[in-house]
């Protein structure tokens, strides 16, 4: 497949399954204007169907990760006339400034969504700030870890709005505990890299000039397991969090674990481990 040109993203499709999401609005801190929603949503689109993607590294160019959603293409949804530039938005036309926030918000979060719809694992290299919708992303994604110049804030609260936003309040208690994540909910205050490694919102920390080696090298051990294994083990993750009991939780990995175990990898990864050597799995 073709990989697409973006105007605000940044894709890099790599030979060997990796593949790199840049968001590429560095003069902006990243921030997520209402033209790279749509381009996230529609490469996101693309990653449901395609099988020579295995595993995504979410980045951000420059100095930060993402500010978050754009403040000056949210304030157009309360004017009365938007300006021409912003016409392609079709709800932008709308009069009726709920409607408009309706649409967008669902476009937002279809965001979230999408990154843990999608069947590869989602490694977020955290740089810089990483702020509302852009630490929205971090939490979505299946791995994080942080270069030393992150800063993690879940802002929605500091803007008018409540501080849940964007997945915010059933991602961050799964992974801090429900005490700290209510405390940095409701303040909306700005946790460092060094507070995120300590209290598990990243797997850890480390000097930002080692950011992309780091998340590069997640990356090639995932690409170490089978193609059905790794993408059945996702699915798992997200189903049994909110399994309803332990047998629930067991009777979908049997499953899962039937339907791996019947493959030629799973052969084949039986026999490498008893042969002690590298497991030469299939592609798709």
């Amino acid at each position: 497949m073709s990989v697409p040109e973006y105007k605000n993203l940044k894709i890099e499709e790599r030979s060997d399954g990796i593949a790199i999401i840049t968001l590429n609005r560095p003069e902006r801190l990243n921030a997520l204007s209402f033209d790279l929603i749509d381009e996230l949503n529609a490469y996101l689109a693309r990653l449901q169907v395609n099988l020579d993607v295995r595993v995504v590294i979410l980045t951000g160019a420059g100095r930060g990760f993402s500010a978050g959603i754009d403040l000056n293409d949210l304030g157009q949804i309360y004017k009365e006339n938007v300006p021409e530039q912003y016409h392609h938005h079709q709800y932008l036309l709308s009069r009726d400034t709920f409607k408009r926030v309706a649409i967008i918000q669902e476009l937002l979060t279809y965001l979230i969504l999408g990154f843990r719809r999608i069947p590869q694992p989602v490694i977020a290299a955290v740089n810089g700030p990483a702020f509302g919708a852009g630490f929205a992303l971090a939490l979505a994604s299946d791995i994080r870890v942080a270069g030393e110049s992150a800063v993690f804030c879940n802002a929605f609260i500091k803007i008018g709005i409540s501080g849940g936003d964007c997945g915010s309040t059933y991602l961050l208690p799964r992974l801090v505990g429900l005490s700290r994540a209510t405390e940095i909910i409701f303040t909306g205050r700005n946790v460092t890299a060094t507070e995120a490694d300590r209290i598990g919102l990243v797997s850890k920390t480390i000097p930002d000039a080692q950011l992309q080696e780091t998340a590069l090298a997640i990356a090639q051990d995932l690409l170490d397991k089978s193609p059905l294994g790794l993408r059945y083990t996702k699915e798992a993750l997200n189903m049994n969090v909110d399994a309803q009991s332990l047998e629930a939780a067991i009777k979908f990995e049997n499953r899962t674990q039937t339907l791996t175990t019947s493959t030629k990898d799973a052969a084949e990864g039986i026999a490498a481990q008893r042969e002690k050597r590298k497991p030469r799995y299939g592609t798709w």
